[in-house]
C-alpha cells in the first residue's frame, strides 16, 4: 500500500477555483510523446511561383545538415522558418498535469521594449505543468504497467509521484521527467480544472521534485520515503 497507508484517496485532492491556475492545481494540457530522435517535416513549395501548396517528406532529424544554415529565400505561407531552423513533428495527446509554478517575473517597462523590437518570447507569463499518466487497467492495458505503479505507492522512484485515483483522476504517475512549459494562458493550451493536491500532498510533491533535480532530499521526504520503502516487500 505505500503512501497509501498514510494518505489515503480522499486525502489527496481538495477543491479550487479553476482561474486560480495555483501551485498543485490540476489543468489538461497537450503533451508531446517524446522520440529518442527528433523528426522533421521537411517542406518546401511544390513551385517556385506557388507558397500555399507544399511537398513534404518526414524524417529523422539526423543528417549533418539539420538546423544549419538553408536557404529559406522562398518562405511558405504561415511558416516563419529561417535559416538554421526546423519544422519538427511529434504526436501528441491532451492529458492531466499538475501546476507546478505559474507566477514568473513580468516587468511591463521591458514588455513595451520587447514589442517594439518584435521580440516579446523573451518575456512571456509561463506555467510550469507536470503532466500524469494513467495507470494500465485490463480495460485499458495502455498505461503505466502495475510493477511500475506498485513501486511509484512506495516513492521508489525520484521522478515519479503517484496519484491516488480521485473522482475526475484516473490512478496514476505524474512525470518529473515530462516536465512542461506552457506559454501564455490560452485555453488551447492550458484547460485548469477545479481541483489540486491538498496542502500535505503538495508539499511532498514539491520534495520530491527537488529531490529529483537535485539528489538532495529533506528530513520529511527522506523518513517517508524511508516508511513506505518498507512496504515494498521486493526491496
Amino acid at each position: 500500500m505505500g503512501i497509501l497507508q498514510l494518505y489515503p484517496p480522499r486525502s489527496y485532492y481538495k477543491k479550487i477555483e479553476p482561474q486560480a491556475f495555483a501551485p498543485g492545481q490540476f489543468c489538461r494540457i497537450v503533451t508531446p510523446f517524446i522520440a529518442p530522435v527528433p523528426q522533421i517535416l521537411d517542406v518546401e513549395r511544390k513551385s517556385p511561383e506557388e507558397h500555399t501548396e507544399i511537398k513534404f517528406i518526414l524524417r529523422n532529424a539526423n543528417r549533418q545538415e539539420d538546423f544549419a544554415s538553408r536557404d529559406r529565400t522562398l518562405p511558405i505561407k504561415n511558416l516563419e522558418l529561417r535559416s538554421e531552423e526546423e519544422l519538427l513533428i511529434q504526436r501528441a495527446k491532451k492529458r492531466p498535469g499538475i501546476i507546478l509554478c505559474a507566477e514568473v517575473d513580468l516587468f511591463p517597462e521591458i514588455d513595451k521594449l520587447l514589442r517594439q523590437k518584435g521580440k516579446k518570447h523573451c518575456q512571456e507569463d509561463s506555467v510550469f505543468v507536470v503532466p500524469s499518466y494513467h495507470a494500465e487497467t485490463a480495460a485499458d492495458p495502455s498505461g503505466v504497467p502495475i510493477e511500475i505503479i506498485k513501486r511509484c505507492r512506495c516513492l521508489i522512484y525520484r521522478q515519479f509521484f503517484y496519484l491516488a485515483k480521485g473522482p475526475q483522476l484516473k490512478e496514476g504517475v505524474a512525470r518529473f521527467d515530462r516536465i512542461q512549459v506552457i506559454c501564455g494562458r490560452d485555453r488551447s493550451a492550458i484547460e485548469p480544472l477545479d481541483f489540486s493536491l491538498s496542502e500535505e500532498l503538495f508539499a511532498i510533491f514539491r520534495a520530491l521534485f527537488i529531490f529529483c533535480l537535485t539528489g538532495i532530499q529533506d528530513g520529511d521526504l527522506e523518513a517517508l520515503r524511508k516508511l513506505t520503502r518498507e512496504t515494498y516487500p521486493q526491496l
